[in-house]
């Protein structure tokens, strides 16, 4: 029985059943539920009609392409600057500020932001270099603070220059914290990218227009947005159970 209660497969399984009981429940109780909060067996009919369309997998594709391009950007300039910050004490000091700017600033003044500088088309794009920028950063940083110093000297006895140190010792031995960076924040941009895309109102391709689209077209209901909902869910678990394999590989390898 205990070996049956700690089992993390069980409870998670237990408590996926509890959150569908909980959204059948409270989807029963409100009125024309449909237009309000569909019922999940509505919603799961809805997502299957979905999978079989191939405008899903374009939506898909275009978050996923915007995503990646800002993402990669946003890791470029973590890269260079967490680099910088981890082996130079004084400017990460200087640029602790910025960063905690950016890690507090609400992500609807960023979307709202750049959308009057930049359009709808390019501001989701940004929107998520700014915010994944942050948590990538730390980690790089991290990472080449907390090489052992011991290996350090070492490097310096056998006469490593600054370059040779970082590209031979420190960044190899930051990789597990780097990896853990940027899983954790992998999951985010794409939730990120998805939010921005509705809230500049762009109709284009994408998870989120597809979403504002669901509800222009028929705002009394609620279960296209549901679906397409449901369908960023899943696929933000998977990130999710990526990071975990992630942690547990990069960590157990440290």
């Amino acid at each position: 029985m205990k070996k049956f209660i700690s089992n993390k497969y069980i409870l998670s399984t237990l408590g996926f059943i509890a959150f569908l009981i909980i959204w059948l429940v409270i989807s029963m109780s409100v009125k024309n539920n449909q237009m309000i909060f569909p019922s999940p067996i509505d919603t799961i009919k809805e997502t299957i009609k979905l999978l079989g369309k191939k405008y899903l997998y374009t939506c898909i594709a275009w978050t996923m392409l915007r995503m990646i391009i800002g993402f990669a950007i946003s890791f470029a300039l973590a890269f260079v600057f967490g680099l910088i910050a981890g082996n130079f004490k004084c400017f990460k000091h200087f640029i602790k500020p910025i960063m905690t700017v950016l890690k507090s600033v609400p992500t609807a003044a960023l979307v709202f932001l750049f959308l009057v500088l930049l359009g709808a088309r390019y501001a989701p794009i940004y929107i998520v270099i700014l915010i994944s920028f942050p948590i990538l950063y730390e980690s790089i940083t991290n990472g080449i603070a907390n090489v052992n110093q011991e290996v350090l000297d070492a490097a310096k006895v056998d006469g490593g220059n600054f370059i040779k140190t970082n590209l031979k010792i420190k960044i190899p031995m930051a990789l597990p914290y780097i990896f853990v960076g940027i899983a954790s924040s992998f999951a985010l941009s794409f939730k990120i990218e998805i939010m921005s895309e509705i809230l500049t109102g762009d109709t284009r391709n994408g998870l989120g227009s597809a979403i504002l689209a669901a509800q222009k077209n028929d705002p009394s209901n609620m279960v296209p947005i549901f679906a397409y909902s449901l369908i960023a869910i899943i696929i933000v678990l998977l990130t999710t159970l990526l990071e975990d394999v992630v942690k547990r590989i990069a960590f157990k390898k440290k």
